[in-house]
């Protein structure tokens, strides 16, 4: 399954490539969305290019039909992985969610606006189950959009320290 998603920002690719290549806006930016114990595994940062990996808990925030809640457990492990090429402004992030048969990936790309800048985010969302593949990427979908928009909010409200 895909699906796009757009995160808007009123500031310029300048300040915005900081706060995305600045490991300490994970941490800030995991705190404020209350994901439980997230710890930094791993970043670096090569010139233009940084990459960031961090694992955290999280609930899900969306109702599970009674099919799914036996694929997903009260609360998830999941490992993040965020790839920026900051003078491309492309992005490349990957999602494990420990124990369930699910890949999550999205492209990113960012493009200026008249008020700042977009992240441009192409989401892509595969389930290895028969038969209710499709309906578990659809809920997981739906608890993305949900979560995302907090997670906007948190990432605009940390980008005016930036």
């Amino acid at each position: 399954m895909k699906y796009e998603e757009r995160q808007d920002f009123d500031a310029p690719w300048e300040t915005v490539r900081k706060m995305f290549g600045d490991p300490a806006y994970f941490e800030k930016k995991g705190k404020m969305l209350k994901r439980m114990d997230l710890t930094i595994l791993e970043h670096e940062k090569k010139g233009e290019h940084f990459r960031i990996r961090f694992a955290f808990d999280e609930k899900p925030t969306i109702e599970l039909p009674s099919f799914a809640q036996r694929f997903v457990d009260k609360k998830a492990h999941i490992i993040e992985e965020d790839r920026w090429d900051l003078k491309a402004r492309t992005g490349k992030l990957n999602i494990e969610l420990q124990g369930l048969p699910v890949k999550l990936s999205a492209d990113m790309k960012v493009h200026d606006t008249e008020r700042g800048c977009v992240n441009v985010i192409s989401w892509e969302i595969k389930c290895s189950v028969p038969l209710l593949g499709g309906k578990l990427e659809k809920l997981i979908a739906q608890d993305i959009a949900f979560k995302s928009k907090d997670d906007l909010a948190a990432s605009r409200s940390l980008l005016k320290k930036y």
